[in-house]
């Protein structure tokens, strides 16, 4: 089969007409046609069916469509590194960062890697620590900064300390709760709460921190997802509490100055990683990478 004509296909199913995906392709409407007999002959089977409303997969189809749309990627990467090339960025390094630690790290980071290393074209992806940690098993992104998501490394992929940290409770200074020394765990139930992760429940290590406090009543009202910039905003109006990681917190503290409500019970672990591939753990990009975020880590806390 010509994976020319594989891609073809999954075009095809994703614009839901072969007009459309001849107009996609910039190819004409009967080479469109002619490729995608030439497909389903050689398939042995129909790949799609026609109707007034546009086409429909077949499961053959839509599993080839699959393999079409990866080659597409793959097509699409190729094209990146050769035009990265031409502009003499011989290297490119993907990162991801879960949305507090981007927002506290990533900038600064960024600006003292690229000016060391101006051959290196890098790219900075924040998200859901698990959401990145599956793109970087599925090998679209070279390194994650992130908690300790799984109890075990996955296979193939390795981690290694980038700082210690906790996580604590964090109001607004102006919050009814922003004065009080240790407020009890009747006091912090009766509080709205507002979450970087999930609406309801917290993740694990939040929820078993707040109810090894006492804190039996959540009332979360508002959660973002993969954004901290939202959430510390919201978080700066006073009406809500948060649990935060501390070290991030005290990376933005010039533009969100919070308070932190230390925990009855008191706060919890939880350290942050870089996750690589473990056989590109080693690569020069990856060293140059850990060695620069060390040293703006250590910059921006002193």
């Amino acid at each position: 089969m010509d994976p020319r004509h594989v891609m073809q296909l999954a075009v095809i199913l994703d614009k839901g007409t072969v007009t459309g995906a001849a107009q996609s392709l910039m190819v004409t409407q009967p080479t469109l046609t002619r490729n995608m007999a030439t497909l389903e002959m050689q398939a042995g089977e129909e790949l799609f069916q026609r109707s007034r409303f546009g086409v429909r997969s077949t499961p053959l189809g839509e599993s080839l469509a699959r393999h079409g749309r990866a080659i597409a990627q793959q097509m699409q990467a190729v094209s990146e590194t050769v035009y990265r090339h031409k502009l003499g960025l011989h290297t490119q390094l993907r990162i991801g960062a879960g949305p507090m630690i981007g927002m506290g790290l990533m900038a600064e980071f960024s600006k003292a890697f690229l000016h060391h290393y101006p051959h290196i074209a890098l790219s900075v992806t924040t998200g859901r620590p698990i959401n990145l940690l599956d793109q970087l098993i599925d090998g679209e992104l070279d390194a994650v900064l992130a908690p300790a998501v799984f109890a075990h490394a996955p296979v193939g992929i390795n981690r290694e300390l980038l700082y210690e940290d906790d996580i604590s409770i964090f109001c607004a200074p102006h919050h009814v709760l922003a004065s009080r020394l240790s407020p009890s765990a009747e006091e912090l139930s009766e509080c709205k709460w507002m979450n970087v992760g999930t609406a309801s429940p917290f993740q694990n290590a939040e929820m078993d921190m707040l109810l090894r406090s006492g804190i039996q009543r959540l009332r979360t009202h508002f959660s973002t997802v993969s954004d901290a910039v939202i959430l510390l905003k919201a978080l700066s109006q006073g009406q809500h509490l948060a649990v935060l990681p501390r070290l991030p917190v005290r990376l933005v503290r010039n533009e969100y100055p919070l308070i932190e409500i230390t925990p009855p019970a008191g706060t919890v672990r939880r350290d942050q990683f870089i996750w690589t591939r473990s056989q590109m753990a080693k690569g020069p990009a990856l060293e140059a990478m850990r060695d620069k975020l060390m040293e703006t880590l250590q910059q921006l806390i002193d």
